[in-house]
């Protein structure tokens, strides 16, 4: 991929925050690992490496603001019981299918 692709405002902002390592994902292994899907895909882990919410946490392919998935997200990081534990997750297949015949 060309890097300005992979270097985004969304990269570097993550890259700012204390504690974070961003990197790329090119083969797919840590996608497969974690069971992420779509590039929308989501995964919360508690301290002992529970899986506390796995899905989306934008209502629809695009969305930014108040929706379930943000929500039970938040309520999580502040110690806060949790309605629900996972939510659909919009965006691009990370693992598309080849069409026969296709290169």
């Amino acid at each position: 991929m060309d890097p300005d692709w992979v270097l985004t405002d969304t990269w570097r902002e993550a890259a700012k925050i204390p504690g974070v390592t961003v990197s790329r994902d090119d083969a797919g292994r840590e996608a497969k690992l974690f069971g992420a899907e779509t590039s929308g895909d989501t995964a919360l882990y508690d301290a002992s490496g529970r899986l506390m919410f796995h899905g989306g946490i934008t209502i629809s392919r695009g969305h930014s603001g108040d929706n379930p998935g943000h929500d039970t997200v938040q309520a999580l990081l502040l110690g806060e019981v949790a309605q629900q534990t996972n939510t659909p997750a919009f965006g691009c297949s990370l693992f598309q299918c080849k069409l026969k015949g296709s290169r």
